[in-house]
């Protein structure tokens, strides 16, 4: 099927609300997940859950959610995805506030549908990094638990480059006690493309998985006692998880690569980790 395909595949009927922390209680907060944890970054997405659960907040999440369209607008199809931002702006602008993991239903709400689609959405848009962060400074995320890792943050273009999401992520894990952050080469505005984005992993997996391992070896320099990866781009996750299995350095080739959550559930519940 191509990257278009069957607009059944992409999206769904938003059969049902489902409620989370009180049921009985209702939420203007909308969690918007995204295709790739919804299908693929299952255990990431628990981490996503258990950190919000944490705070406290009450939220909603669509049990049958479908795509976003960013990656049909980004295929060159406006017609169809204009189609599917009448549907989405009916759904969302339910809501107050909307919060996605990706970068990619990001940049669909907050830049495609506007700038490109001529839709408004009503609610505020965050990316989870920015109201991880919110939730922190509000006290209601309390980091009590040391994390002894030496981490590598990497900036996904969707979020850094299109989105200038920088610093967010970056004082969200300085909040993180006992982190150890090393930093690449090039950063923010200078960081390298780990070959997620672009539909590239869609057309030709190896290539994307090649660019990944690149960055890794020659532009970022990770060095052997690096514990982790940390991003907030789910694409970026799958792609560099790819390219490190083809990585010089054996014990580099089994890095973990994890979300801004799973850094944070560390802390906020459980035991000190690492060391």
């Amino acid at each position: 099927m191509s990257i278009q395909g069957n607009r059944k595949e992409y999206n769904h009927s938003y059969s049902g609300v489902l409620a989370h922390r009180c049921p009985e209680m209702a939420s203007d907060i909308l969690l918007w997940l995204g295709c790739v944890y919804r299908k693929n970054l299952v255990s990431e997405k628990e981490s996503i859950l258990s950190v919000l659960k944490a705070s406290g907040v009450n939220f909603n999440t669509l049990d049958d959610e479908g795509c976003c369209y960013f990656p049909i607008f980004l295929a060159g199809n406006v017609d169809m995805a204009k189609e599917r931002a009448d549907e989405l702006e009916k759904i969302i602008s339910n809501y107050k506030l909307v919060v996605t993991p990706c970068p990619a239903c990001y940049r669909m709400f907050k830049q495609i549908l506007p700038e490109e689609l001529g839709i408004n959405l009503k609610p505020e848009v965050l990316h989870t990094s920015q109201f991880f962060l919110r939730l922190a400074k509000d006290g209601k995320l309390s980091f009590r638990n040391e994390v002894n890792m030496k981490i590598m943050y990497h900036d996904s273009c969707e979020l850094g480059r299109h989105s200038s999401i920088y610093d967010e992520p970056r004082e969200l894990i300085s909040l993180v006690p006992g982190i150890n952050v090393f930093k690449p080469r090039y950063e923010k505005e200078k960081a390298v493309c780990c070959g997620g984005g672009g539909l590239l992993p869609a057309f030709s997996p190896s290539l994307a998985a090649k660019v990944a391992t690149r960055k890794l070896e020659e532009e970022d320099r990770v060095p052997e006692d690096l514990d982790a990866i940390v991003t907030g781009c789910p694409q970026c996750i799958s792609n560099i998880r790819a390219g490190a299995r083809y990585l010089k350095s054996k014990k580099l080739r089994d890095i973990k690569v994890i979300n801004m959550a799973q850094l944070i559930e560390m802390s906020v519940g459980g035991d000190v980790y690492g060391g």
